[in-house]
């Protein structure tokens, strides 16, 4: 048996690190096509609005995956399936709350976050922010009950929604300000690549959304045989998720500020 689990992990593992290096390839390869798209301009844009955009995840939603993970596996393993839904539930309420606060601060605060240009590109990535945290949630819950084929198969669905949208919208973005100066078609161009980034995230959603969907039966069935004496409070959930959660957030704001000072 602990022969079965160990070859289990490292089969969960070597899926997990084979839709690492597709996804890496699938960057490296729509990098190019994209660049001489937009240009250096519009790539810098892009850069410049994408590294606030990821802070501003990696501060809000930052550890969702691991902490679902981590928890709910805990519950399996003592087979307290109501008490695993709960966490899900605890989980998309957190990621509710801060990913929408943080996609609202992002959007109205982004001139002040970024220069005027990037600030137009930076916008475009408020609704990434939403949707990276509910997509995390799913991808942990999936982690806890030992699969990581669906989060590897999302991961390679993701960059190449990223890669054919990015391209795909950056030209069409073009195309409407064909006429204009060079920064108004840098700051388009840019501006579709973000939406490419989106466009990823999204993707990866529905499909987790449309797994879960699969399973949801198997999922209530579990729940209706639970035997478990004693349900999790919410005010219990949130704390074990608060206590999973705040660690990373915190050492990510110092690992930004001390990266920032230097």
């Amino acid at each position: 048996m602990g022969k079965e689990k160990k070859n289990g992990f490292i089969l969960q593992a070597g899926i997990l690190a084979a839709a690492g290096v597709v996804t890496r390839i699938i960057g490296i390869l729509y990098r190019s096509p994209l660049v001489a798209i937009i240009g250096d301009e519009g790539n810098g844009y892009y850069s410049a609005a994408y590294t606030i955009y990821t802070i501003i995840l990696l501060v809000s939603t930052n550890g969702i995956p691991s902490a679902v993970s981590k928890i709910v596996a805990g519950k399996l393993a003592k087979k307290e399936y109501r008490n695993a839904h709960k966490i899900l539930i605890g989980a998309f309420c957190y990621v509710f709350v801060a990913g929408g606060l943080a996609s609202l601060a992002c959007f109205f605060f982004a001139d002040t976050m970024a220069g005027e240009n990037s600030a137009m590109v930076l916008k475009v990535f408020t609704p990434t922010i939403f949707f990276s945290g509910i997509l995390g949630v799913f991808r942990g819950y999936f982690q806890a009950h030992g699969s990581m084929l669906e989060t590897s198969f999302s991961q390679v669905l993701e960059q190449i929604a990223n890669a054919l949208v990015s391209i795909g919208a950056a030209v069409l973005f073009l195309s409407f300000v064909s006429q204009a100066d060079t920064t108004t078609q840098a700051v388009y161009g840019a501006m579709g690549s973000a939406v490419g980034t989106g466009a990823g995230v999204l993707t990866a959603l529905l499909f987790m959304m449309a797994v879960y969907s699969v399973n949801r039966n198997m999922f209530r069935k579990r729940r209706e045989k639970d035997r478990t004496k004693k349900d999790l409070s919410y005010g219990q959930v949130f704390k074990m998720i608060f206590t999973m959660v705040t660690p990373v957030i915190l050492s990510t704001c110092i690992y930004n500020m001390s990266s920032a000072t230097n």
